[in-house]
């Protein structure tokens, strides 16, 4: 029996051993492993008011198993800079003044993070000067400064929304400006601002001027330069105040300085003396300006030693260096002569040579008292042969127009440009117009013959054909779309056009330009002149479309650049794009978006590279590099970290929209990277929808409905050579 038992025992205890062996953790499986920690909220961003600001953060624990768990407790918490936020063990985020830090968690030797945006809550609004009076028609310039919870106090009269209680005695014309009516009596002028205000009295009286006094005094400025004029009032009850933007300035001699109508800046354009008038309410003052040609310290004359054949034109041109190195045009106010006026005669404040024969002769250009510069001009007896025009066999789009050239070829081998001295015509009127110098305008869908024929013996002419499309316009972007300038100062823009097929085509030339209000700006082919301080709606439109930009004409200066990135923590991941803004700060408190008007730099393009004029930022290789947004000699710059993250999805918002026939939607790829961080790719995504009867896509991410039903909309950003796609429905009813 002894032995039975013990022959079980040793069986029971062969297979203890056998169940145990083979494995090494056959009895003791293994915990599972952390391997990402997910900080919530993402992003958050608070406002410190009266009762302070806190953000309570969960850290989520992933392990490689699948499964989850609350970390919050016992993870590291940490604030990357605890001036603007603290962050407690259990993981609750103070603020503490206005600014950005990362939250981070940690545990285990595994991190996750987070951007907390602080903001802080406005206190109170006072507005100077407080009480005043005025007169009836004329302008009260108010300031509001506001003062915050954590004690900082900024000027805010840009930012807030003004109004007057009383808008027959006086109006808000733009932020902070009061302008009285013709009626007498008070009214109250409020400034507000994200639910706080502060108000003054403003009163108007019956006082007339009887008094205006212009300075400075018959100052000289030299050719090229500005002088700002001032205009003060004096009034019936003794008072006296500024009305420089009430008045209405002329100037005696535009040829000499001209002046803006309703802000008093002169701008001197040729040696001489002019008389600088405001006038209001009847009363006009005065003074004289003076301008010199003393800052142009060089000239120089273009073409040089050039050669003609007889019976054609030259157009020469004079360019003058200033003190300060810049170069202007100058052709207009040097004397021309020409040494032989039997081979060639030229206007004396043209530069057209003309009315040539065979021979050589000498074209002097002269400035005040700067030597005389000359270049040689040979005339031959060469006789036309052929003429080409340029562009050949061209195709345009409805509403555009182009530029031809017509470039003469003689016996003699020799080459000219004689766009001047030809005829234009077009065949077929209803495709296509052109005018005497060579501009055509595309009328409507056809073909036409352009014609060039010569007005100098011989007559010969020259014809290509002009293709007419039928693409229509779908949209009109304006650039730079916010930039500012001085009264006085000028901006160029840009009009471009995407069609039908998403071609784009520069239309600066073709679409029709407007400046709103013009008291504030004025526009012609794109180049805009500031006329009076506030902002300006820059409007390019051809054939029913239409795009803006925005102009603000300020006296204020700029005084710092702040660059900023859509992504948290200035990420960005290799091989990736980001559209970085830049935004200028003004001495008054206001801002502007300079984005497209900056001068854009890297301090390290092998890591980083950035458009020198857009501000889209590449990402190149792994590492840190310092942007750097210029202008106007004031710069800002941000820090870039270029990271390794691999793109996994891209996420579509907003996720499946349903709208009206007749409008549009704008979706936002936000794209999502194994390292937990995220970038904003709509503008390098390519955008795609399923059904183009339902919706049509115009700038990026921005579709427009074209009939009713549905629609997959798709984002495709292509990282590394590998394309990662998110997409979702839009219904339009």
């Amino acid at each position: 029996m002894k032995r039975v038992l013990l022959s079980i025992g040793f069986v029971c205890l062969g297979l203890l051993l056998g169940c145990g062996g083979g494995g090494s953790n056959g009895g003791n499986p293994q915990p599972p492993v952390l391997q990402s920690i997910q900080v919530t909220p993402a992003n958050p961003s608070i406002t410190i008011a009266a009762g302070g600001a806190t953000q309570p953060f969960t850290a989520t624990g992933r392990f490689n198993d699948g499964s989850t768990k609350d970390l919050s407790s016992s993870a590291s918490w940490s604030s990357s800079d605890t001036a603007v936020a603290t962050i407690s063990a259990t993981g609750v985020a103070t603020g503490l003044k206005k600014g950005s830090a990362t939250i981070t968690a940690t545990s285990g030797g595994v991190s996750g993070k987070t951007t907390l945006t602080i903001g802080v809550a406005l206190k109170s609004i006072a507005i100077t000067p407080a009480t005043p009076s005025i007169a009836r028609n004329t302008q009260q310039q108010f300031t509001a400064t506001g003062t915050y919870f954590d004690g900082t106090i900024q000027n805010i009269t840009t930012l807030a929304t003004w109004s007057s209680a009383t808008t027959a005695v006086a109006t808000i014309i733009v932020q902070g400006v009061a302008q009285a009516g013709n009626q007498a009596g008070t009214t109250t002028i409020t400034a507000a601002l994200n639910g706080v205000s502060g108000s003054t009295t403003l009163t108007v009286t019956n006082a007339t001027p009887t008094l205006i006094t212009v300075t400075p005094a018959n100052p000289t400025i030299s050719v090229f330069t500005q002088q700002k004029f001032t205009a003060r009032g004096t009034f019936s009850d003794g008072t006296s105040q500024d009305i420089t933007n009430v008045s209405l300035w002329s100037s005696s001699a535009n040829g000499v300085a001209s002046v803006t109508s309703n802000s008093g800046v002169a701008t001197g354009n040729n040696k001489g003396t002019a008389t600088i008038t405001a006038s209001f309410g009847g009363v006009n003052g005065n003074t004289s300006i003076t301008v010199d040609l003393a800052n142009v310290v060089s000239i120089s004359i273009s073409p040089k030693d050039s050669t003609i054949a007889h019976l054609t034109n030259v157009q020469f041109g004079a360019t003058g260096t200033l003190t300060d190195g810049s170069t202007h045009n100058v052709s207009n106010l040097v004397t021309w002569s020409s040494s032989n006026t039997s081979v060639a005669t030229i206007g004396a404040g043209s530069g057209l040579a003309s009315n040539t024969a065979p021979g050589d002769t000498t074209i002097t250009a002269t400035l005040s008292s700067l030597a005389p510069v000359t270049t040689n001009l040979h005339v031959s007896s060469a006789t036309l042969s052929s003429i080409a025009i340029a562009p050949s066999g061209a195709s345009v789009n409805p509403g555009t127009k182009l530029n031809f050239t017509a470039v003469g070829t003689f016996d003699d081998a020799s080459t000219q440009t004689i766009t001047s001295q030809v005829t234009w015509d077009s065949s077929n009127k209803s495709a296509a117009t052109i005018t005497g110098n060579g501009s055509a305008t595309a009328v409507a869908a056809g073909t036409t013959n352009i014609s060039a024929t010569a007005t100098f013996a011989p007559t010969i002419s020259r014809a290509v054909q002009l293709t007419v499309t039928g693409l229509s316009l779908r949209s009109i972007a304006v650039t730079p779309a916010s930039t500012f300038t001085a009264p006085g100062g000028s901006v160029q823009f840009i009009a471009t056009g995407t069609f039908s097929d998403n071609s784009t085509q520069n239309l600066t030339q073709s679409v029709a330009w407007n400046a709103s209000p013009s008291s504030v700006a004025t526009v012609s082919t794109g180049l805009a002149r500031g006329q009076g301080v506030g902002t300006a709606t820059i409007t390019a439109s051809l054939t029913g479309v239409s795009g803006t930009a925005s102009l603000k004409v300020t006296n204020s200066q700029l005084t710092s650049i702040t660059v900023t990135s859509p992504n948290p923590a200035s990420n960005l991941a290799v091989e990736t794009s980001a559209q970085l803004t830049a935004t200028g700060n003004f001495a008054d408190g206001s801002t502007q978006n300079l984005t497209g008007s900056a001068s854009w730099t890297s301090s390290k393009p092998a890591i980083a590279t950035v458009s020198g004029v857009s501000g889209v930022v590449n990402g190149v290789a792994p590492g840190a590099a310092t942007i750097t947004a210029s202008f106007g000699g004031i710069s800002g710059t941000i820090s870039l970290n270029i990271t390794n993250a691999v793109l996994t999805s891209v996420q579509i918002t907003p996720a499946n929209p349903s709208i009206s026939l007749g409008s549009s939607e704008q979706f936002v790829a936000t794209g999502m990277f194994n390292d937990g961080t995220t970038e904003i790719l709509t503008n390098f995504a390519s955008w795609n929808s399923s059904n183009a009867g339902v919706a049509v896509l115009g700038s990026p991410g921005l579709f427009t409905t074209s009939g009713t039903g549905t629609t997959t909309i798709k984002a495709t950003v292509t990282q590394s050579g590998t394309p990662v796609s998110g997409s979702t429905t839009l219904t339009v009813n």
